[in-house]
């Protein structure tokens, strides 16, 4: 009953119909469809003005293993619960965390990828090489109570920022067709659907629909992975 009870919600909500459709699709024919998306850090200014100021939130990044260790070890270990793999091995890779934390709780965090072939494990082991100047994003988690507020919105615009002063020209991220409130909320600052990934319930990639096109070559790998 609990779960009929979220389905119907999920239903009724923003985007809901267009998510259920997706879901079904899944049950009844294995299939499921993440979608590609997209953000030119050229208009970034254009889109800042619709996130909401959280004066009691802070924001930070974790890009060298002195940030790691200048941050308190219960944030690290929060951080690591979804974060793929750890933060010390990101770091490792060439990747940042960043996150919103209200006193000693992470809000909402997230991974970028900076390096040009990114390799995830969802929805199944796959490797994606970027255009020169793209970045990934992956492992966008805010935490159920700080839901509803707009924290995953201000984080994404706050990484947005950053990417831009380190040059960047784009953002590129994978959302399960089936993920409402994620769609929402990169919809609602001007993110952009560039390509379909298709792929079997067992694992199977079945098509990468515009993705080649739009700049972002997706094939299979060979090898259990981690986005960003």
């Amino acid at each position: 009953m609990h779960l009929l009870n979220e389905r119907i919600n999920q239903a009724l909500s923003r985007g809901g119909l267009s998510a259920t459709a997706f879901w079904l699709l899944k049950i009844l024919f294995r299939i499921e469809v993440h979608f590609l998306y997209a953000f030119d850090l050229a208009n970034r200014s254009a889109t800042s003005k619709t996130s909401t100021h959280h004066p009691g939130f802070d924001f930070i990044s974790l890009h060298t293993q002195h940030d790691i260790d200048s941050t308190p070890p219960a944030l690290i270990a929060q951080l690591n619960e979804q974060s793929g793999w750890s933060v010390n091995r990101l770091i490792e890779q060439g990747s940042t965390v960043y996150a919103l934390v209200d006193d000693s709780n992470i809000v909402s965090q997230l991974n970028i990828g900076w390096q040009p072939i990114i390799t995830v494990d969802s929805p199944t082991h796959l490797t994606f090489t970027l255009s020169p100047k793209d970045a990934f994003l992956g492992y966008l988690f805010t935490y159920p109570k700080y839901r509803g507020c707009g924290a995953a919105t201000k984080l994404v615009e706050k990484v947005c920022e950053d990417a831009a002063f380190r040059k960047y020209s784009r953002i590129v991220t994978h959302i399960r067709s089936t993920n409402a409130p994620s769609l929402n909320t990169f919809k609602k600052i001007g993110w952009k659907r560039i390509g379909w990934i298709l792929t079997s319930t067992n694992g199977r990639l079945l098509s990468t629909r515009s993705a080649k096109k739009m700049g972002v070559h997706i094939a299979k790998a060979n090898h259990p992975a981690n986005d960003g």
